[in-house]
């Protein structure tokens, strides 16, 4: 596939992954410096690897951060943090080439199994302690529905922050005029030339993975606005409408992956809902963390 849509055109800085994030650069500028946060921070050996974490907080059960593509864990839930903390023990790991990781090696490629198996290694350190709630957001949702079907007993509850439905792809494919899909595969070439990640085949890894547990705690979120920065991406305007029609018409369906789901909407944010609208991040994890301690 030729990349001249990256290479040329437009900076990676400006152009939208197709879950939403290469780069988010209002976010980049409004971050906070690193330490402003009082964090636990360290390390931990993966397949020669060097792989970083942090954690905040105390208490339990402890709420596992999942990140989206294309950013590093802390900055996408870096208006969340301080708030989740507060309630309970919050940790995260960073994937190759974000946060203090290593970089990912030459040649390799990641999906979501292998995210998954990074978790599981990550979960086995001392400072994480189990049990655990998932908090996956966008592609981090992938990873949680696919760790959460492996390992059920490990896992109380989960949220889902506007992750895609395994369909998302390949019904906007289906729709898609040939120009516009280029233009998406131009964008998934691209993580895969620069990031080694594959979500292609990490949607069917996701919808091959065991069913989650029927009683499992669920809160799924869904963004209220259109994600008008994949406009930068040069789709046109019917592909730009199929690319957002296709995700809200498949959130929905979310909520059958239990039978204690709740649907919670930020009806003024876009894909970016940590960002625009925090609050409903903190209303969805009190939401799931209040369905635990309901349990008998």
């Amino acid at each position: 596939m030729k990349l001249s849509l990256f290479e040329h055109s437009r900076p990676i800085s400006l152009v939208l992954a197709v879950f939403l994030l290469t780069f988010s650069p209002a976010g980049a500028e409004d971050a906070p410096e690193r330490g402003e946060q009082s964090l636990d921070r360290g390390q931990f050996p993966y397949e020669g690897r060097a792989l970083s974490w942090f954690c905040a907080g105390s208490g339990a059960p402890t709420l596992i951060l999942e990140a989206p593509s294309g950013i590093s864990a802390e900055e996408s839930f870096r208006n969340v943090l301080p708030e989740l903390a507060a309630r309970s023990r919050v940790c995260a790991y960073e994937r190759a080439a974000y946060g203090d990781s290593d970089p990912l090696p030459a040649g390799m490629v990641q999906t979501v199994s292998d995210y998954a198996a990074e978790l599981d290694a990550f979960l086995e350190l001392e400072t994480v302690e189990a049990p655990f709630v998932l908090v996956g957001f966008s592609y981090g949702g992938f990873v949680s529905r696919y760790y959460a079907g492996h390992h059920p007993d490990r896992i109380l509850g989960m949220v889902l922050i506007d992750s895609p439905h395994v369909q998302w792809l390949r019904e906007m494919k289906a729709r898609l005029t040939a120009e516009d899909w280029g233009k998406v595969e131009e964008i998934m070439a691209w993580f895969i030339d620069n990031r080694g990640h594959d979500v292609w085949r990490s949607q069917f890894e996701v919808e091959q993975a065991p069913a989650l547990p029927r009683d499992l705690p669920l809160v799924v979120v869904t963004r209220g606005q259109d994600h008008e920065r994949m406009r930068l991406s040069g789709i046109s305007e019917a592909g730009f409408r199929i690319y957002n029609d296709v995700h809200f018409e498949l959130a929905p369906e979310l909520l059958d992956l239990t039978e204690r789901s709740v649907a919670l909407t930020a009806p003024n944010s876009d894909h970016m809902i940590p960002d625009a609208e925090p609050q409903v991040v903190i209303d969805a994890v009190d939401r799931v963390l209040s369905m635990i301690d309901a349990e008998p």
